[in-house]
């Protein structure tokens, strides 16, 4: 599912830096891939092709779900 950052969401490196955060500005497009499989607290999010993890709190507090268009629906 993809959500837009609607106010700055710090993000953490989880794989080569355990010690990097990075903020993804506002207007941003996040893919949220699943959660983090050691720790409930955090999501794991597709962002520019890396993936980090971010605070489910976080998620839901500074980003808004994109809803992707209705399956069989036409414009007349």
């Amino acid at each position: 599912m993809n959500y837009r950052v609607t106010m700055p969401l710090l993000v953490l490196a989880f794989k080569d830096n355990h010690q990097a955060a990075v903020t993804i500005s506002a207007g941003k497009i996040v893919e949220v891939i699943g959660p983090a499989e050691d720790d409930d607290r955090f999501v794991v999010v597709k962002v520019n092709e890396e993936q980090f993890h971010v605070f489910a709190t976080d998620l839901a507090e500074r980003t808004r779900l994109i809803k992707p268009p209705a399956q069989g629906v036409t414009a007349d």
